[in-house]
């Protein structure tokens, strides 16, 4: 499945948009902006899918996603809720909407990296997400320069150590370059062998590291083992099949290198909440 590319409904008399939706508004289909997106769910629950996996969102959630990341929300009505219950505040705006050159300040550093890195994709967690709930509340009502300030407050937020988390997997973005260089060669390598068993040691060599050492290295780059991280991209290349054909479960989990189609779903239930035919109705 293809996003379709929404525009962002910024007028000539703004330099970001403010969405508040409602309702039916916050089953949003998938799409993709080509700006960066602050999102706070006022209340609600359901699935979201950002990027490359699907997760379980609910009330009091904030995300950041950068330009050019894929993603839908569909929200869940529990018994005895009204679907109009649901409740989301939304701010769009370009990387450039207060100038070309406003990241390139030097008090900006922390909060240029954050605006740069390709792909990202955001959870806050703690103060962070309660400050940044704070001024987004505050959002549908404020007009002019007050609006304004309320965006400032929030980039400042953003930019003084955040507490979050990835809602995908992405190379982190305070890696030096060897370090992504490297992990892209090992990306490389599982998506070109993903039917085929991989061998810590082959993978350890083609970096030319011993197998401690890799290992060490590795759970620092990416925060887990390498059975993990190659069982992750066994399940997003499974769930890519499940998306684009009609190929039997049996069929994906061969194609996928899963030896076996119960530890297949388990899996899947475990990284994505559900099981191969609840995934491959979301896309239908």
């Amino acid at each position: 499945m293809i996003p379709v590319s929404r525009p962002i409904p910024i007028t000539p008399s703004q330099s970001f948009a403010v969405k508040h939706l409602r309702g039916v508004a916050c089953n949003i289909p998938y799409h993709v902006h080509d700006a960066h997106e602050l999102i706070l769910i006022r209340s609600g629950s359901g699935s979201f899918y950002v990027g490359n996996t699907i997760r379980k969102f609910q009330a009091g959630d904030v995300f950041l996603l950068a330009p050019g990341v894929p993603h839908w929300f569909k929200c869940e009505q529990l018994a005895g809720c009204d679907a109009e219950e649901d409740e989301f505040i939304v701010l769009q705006f370009y990387r450039s909407f207060l100038g070309e050159t406003y990241f390139d300040l030097p008090e900006h550093g922390k909060l240029k990296r954050l605006f740069t890195a390709e792909g990202l994709a955001l959870t806050f967690k703690e103060l962070t997400r309660d400050s940044l709930t704070e001024f987004m509340l505050s959002m549908p009502h404020a007009i002019g320069q007050g609006r304004l300030l309320l965006v400032l407050r929030l980039l400042a937020v953003l930019g003084d150590n955040p507490s979050c988390a990835p809602l995908h997997y992405t190379i982190s973005t305070e890696m030096d370059l060897q370090g992504k260089e490297t992990l892209g060669r090992i990306q490389t390598y599982v998506a070109d062998r993903i039917r085929d068993r991989i061998y810590l040691e082959e993978v350890a060599g083609l970096v030319n590291m011993s197998v401690p050492t890799f290992c060490r290295y590795f759970k620092q780059w990416t925060g887990k083992t390498l059975t993990d991280f190659v069982q992750e991209m066994r399940v997003e290349h499974a769930c890519e099949l499940l998306k684009g054909t009609s190929l039997s479960i049996q069929k994906i989990c061969r194609d996928s290198g899963f030896q076996s189609t119960a530890h297949f779903i388990r899996l899947l239930k475990r990284l994505k909440g559900m099981t191969p035919q609840e995934f491959r109705k979301m896309f239908t």
